[in-house]
């Protein structure tokens, strides 16, 4: 059915992209696995098309998906980006290296170390 539905479209709307099979699968499973129905409150509804793929495709659980899509939206990841921190397990090692960065270090200075040992750009 799905098949059918995608060369429909793409005959009734031949200047429009995305139609394909496979991208309509993806679509019904963000469908289906979306929380609660709920559209637009998501950090998954400002990520384009393609990031939320990875994020159904690569991650079974919905709060490592909600995590890794924050992320990416706070720190403008790239699809690129995001499939390396996902495949590396980033959420499971943010926060694990143990610091005296608050110790050793004025406020701003001390909070600056920490980001920037943490900031998946740098690792």
């Amino acid at each position: 059915m799905i098949d059918r539905l995608a060369r429909d479209l793409k005959d009734s709307f031949p200047d429009m992209r995305g139609w394909s099979s496979s991208n309509l699968k993806y679509m019904r499973f963000f469908a289906q696995h979306c929380p609660d129905g709920k559209f637009g409150q998501q950090p998954a509804d400002q990520l384009p098309w393609f990031h939320v793929v990875i994020l159904l495709t690569k991650l079974d659980n919905p709060i490592d998906r909600n995590w890794y899509a924050a992320q990416a939206v706070q720190h403008g990841w790239s699809r690129t980006t995001l499939e390396l921190n996902i495949k590396n397990q980033l959420r499971l090692r943010q926060g694990a290296a143990v610091s005296n960065f608050v110790e050793r270090l004025p406020s701003p200075d001390s909070a600056l170390a920490h980001d920037t040992l943490k900031d998946p750009y740098l690792v």
